[in-house]
This record gives C-alpha cells, sequence and structure tokens, in this order.
C-alpha cells in the first residue's frame, strides 16, 4: 500500500510540475516573458512564450484592500531589466524588477495614468493622462536614475492625451488628445523649442473642447520622420482608421479606413517589416486584428482577422522575430495569439476560470529571452 502511495505521489507532483503550477528553476530559466495586465483583478498575469504556460501573477495592491487599483498598461525596460505598470483608478506608477518580478518603487501622478512610452538610455518614463475636468492637462515625465522615482508635469492644452510615443532618437514626444483631437510634439531634450500643436481636422480650432470626431487612441514612432495614430471614431462621425503623420511638421500622409464599427485600439509596428498590426475593438462582426504595410505616403491593407466573436479587444504586442502577435480581449477576458505573417488565429486561452471576469488591457513581451529570470 505504502509503495502504491508514493507511486501515485510521485505521478502527481510530475503533472503539477508538468502543468505549470509548481513554480521550478527549471521552469522559468530561459524564457521570453508576455505581461497581461488584469484589470478587474487589480493583478498582471506573466506568461512565457510562445507556448502560453502561465508563470505567476502578481497582485497590484499600492493602496490597501480597499481601494481598486485597475492595472492598465505595461512597458518593459530590458536595457536596465524593469517593468512598469500604471494603475488606472488608484492613479500610481509602479516600478518592477523584469528579472524577479518584485516591486521596486511606487510614485503617485493622480487622475487617471494611461499609456507610457520610454526612453531607457535616459531612464525616463513618459506617462499620459486621462485628466477631463482638471485646471491643467499634463504629461508627466518620471526619472528612475536614483534610488527613488522622481516626476516632472510638462502642462499642454488639451485634456485626456491618451496616446503617447517618442521619436527614434528620443528627442520628442508625441502625445493625441482623445477628445479634443489634437496632436502635440513637444521637445524634451536638448535646448527647449516651442511645442508644435495642430488639430487632425482643419474645422477645428479650438484645442480644449470635445471634439469627438476621431478619437484617437494610441500612436507610435515608425521611423525617423513617421508616427501612426488609431482613431477609435466611437461618435459615428467617420470611420474607425489607421492615420500616418509626418511628425517632423505634423502633416497628414495618408490614412486607412475600416468599418463604422471597427473602433481601432492599441498597435505595434513589425520589428522586422514596415508594417504596423491594429487592435480592431469593434463587435458585430467588425472586431479582430488587421496588419497594414506602410510607405512615406500610403497604407495598405495585407490581412486582416475578423470574427463575431470579438468584442472589446484592447492590448497588442508582437515578439522580437514578427512571429507571434498577442492580443488582449477586455470584453472576452481571452489572450489570442495570431500568425503575423498571414493572420491566422493560433491559439486562444481564458485569462482565468471560464465566465470569470478579468478584463484584461494592456500587453506587453520581452524581445529577448531572460536567462536568468525567477
Amino acid at each position: 500500500m505504502q509503495l502504491k502511495t508514493n507511486i501515485i505521489g510521485l505521478f502527481l507532483i510530475s503533472v503539477f510540475i508538468g502543468c505549470g503550477i509548481f513554480d521550478t528553476t527549471e521552469t522559468n530559466n530561459n524564457v521570453t516573458k508576455l505581461y497581461v495586465t488584469l484589470q478587474q483583478q487589480d493583478k498582471v498575469a506573466i506568461y512565457n512564450t510562445p507556448d502560453l504556460t502561465l508563470l505567476k501573477t502578481i497582485s497590484i495592491n499600492f493602496t490597501g484592500d480597499n481601494v481598486t487599483d485597475t492595472p492598465h498598461f505595461i512597458i518593459l525596460d530590458e536595457v536596465n531589466d524593469y517593468w512598469f505598470v500604471t494603475t488606472m483608478m488608484s492613479g500610481w506608477v509602479g516600478q518592477y524588477s523584469l528579472i524577479t518580478d518584485e516591486l521596486i518603487d511606487t510614485i503617485y501622478v493622480g487622475d487617471y495614468p494611461a499609456l507610457m512610452a520610454i526612453d531607457p538610455d535616459d531612464k525616463k518614463i513618459y506617462v499620459s493622462r486621462m485628466m477631463n475636468n482638471a485646471e491643467t492637462y499634463i504629461i508627466n515625465e518620471i526619472d528612475y536614475e536614483g534610488e527613488s522615482l522622481e516626476k516632472r508635469d510638462i502642462t499642454l492644452n488639451s485634456p485626456i492625451l491618451h496616446g503617447i510615443a517618442l521619436d527614434n532618437d528620443k528627442d520628442y514626444l508625441f502625445t493625441v488628445s482623445n477628445t479634443a483631437d489634437w496632436i502635440y510634439r513637444v521637445k524634451i531634450k536638448g535646448d527647449y523649442e516651442d511645442p508644435i500643436n495642430i488639430s487632425m481636422d482643419e474645422n477645428n480650432f479650438d484645442s480644449e473642447t470635445a471634439y469627438k470626431k476621431f478619437q484617437p487612441i494610441q500612436c507610435i514612432s515608425l521611423n525617423d520622420s513617421l508616427i501612426a495614430i488609431t482613431c477609435s471614431a466611437a461618435g459615428g462621425a467617420v470611420k474607425g482608421q489607421v492615420q500616418i503623420w509626418n511628425g517632423n511638421n505634423l502633416t497628414i500622409k495618408s490614412k486607412y479606413e475600416f468599418g463604422s464599427n471597427s473602433k481601432p485600439w492599441h498597435l505595434i509596428k513589425s520589428p522586422v517589416r514596415k508594417e504596423i498590426f491594429i487592435v480592431l475593438g469593434g463587435s458585430d462582426g467588425e472586431g479582430g486584428v488587421a496588419c497594414l504595410t506602410y510607405t512615406a505616403n500610403e497604407i495598405k491593407l495585407k490581412w486582416q482577422y475578423m470574427s463575431g466573436d470579438f468584442t472589446g479587444l484592447h492590448g497588442i504586442t508582437i515578439d522580437a522575430v514578427g512571429e507571434y502577435l498577442y492580443v488582449s480581449g477586455r470584453d472576452t477576458h481571452y489572450l489570442y495569439q495570431f500568425d503575423a505573417e498571414h493572420g491566422s488565429l493560433i491559439a486562444s486561452i481564458p485569462l482565468d476560470a471560464e465566465n470569470q471576469i478579468v478584463s484584461p488591457g494592456g500587453i506587453s513581451m520581452m524581445q529577448n529571452i531572460c536567462t536568468d529570470c525567477e
């Protein structure tokens, strides 16, 4: 009887280890980690890729058990081995070790911190803010060079500054107002320059009042002159679209339109080709993922994967060789893996038990294999 019990016990342990239930050094060494914010659970889930094995979950609790933090967006610094998360409802930015995933420091910014852009060389992150009724509208510059996080404010003239990006040289900051449809280019290094700013619509002359024609969500830098902007266009005045702008002088170069209910949300560029990948957060058959190719003056559709099962798709990231895309489903509570070259759906996994509400938001992954992660 004792021998039989031992055999059963050894079998169960082997099953648990194989399923990743027990953390082991062998399991966690040589991983490429994928981070997903679980907004409704105040957690960040960490997966290995490309097999999507769950490595661990990190509880986000910056202000006490009775306060909802809502981790929203994650950005990685693989030069200095950190990751950062914004907590939209409680107003904090947290700094973690990329190796151990232990909390290092937090800093309070308030008023719904949203997305981030990062300069790992100067050890600074830039945080967009969804302030609507504040007396001043700001972007936070957070310095993580020293022993603790420090911030300064960059004041602009539009509310809900949501999309945010740095140019390739990290000399300029771009940000877009989700409600005023206004774009800013701000010098953040070297000698001072007056910010350049312009409306996304030539008929809109007010940078502070809600216009809500394009309703931009995110912007990214494509090269030394171009930026791409997703426009959710939730009000129906125009179709959901991606716009390409010359970032040096803020002039629009091209655009691509999706359906009226497509709601383009987050986007990311390919690390190997002149392509961008867009999450379409719409419903009724207009939700999905799309790939656009781009030049200085034109963008074209390469592929799109649409499904009536998709609704509220949110975040997107890509691996270092441009093979796999990973997408979070805010309404479906699933994590999806796509073939980046052809657009086929490879895998879909629930981010908790079936029918559990997690509302995933931002998603980010390492571009290098971590050989000493815990």
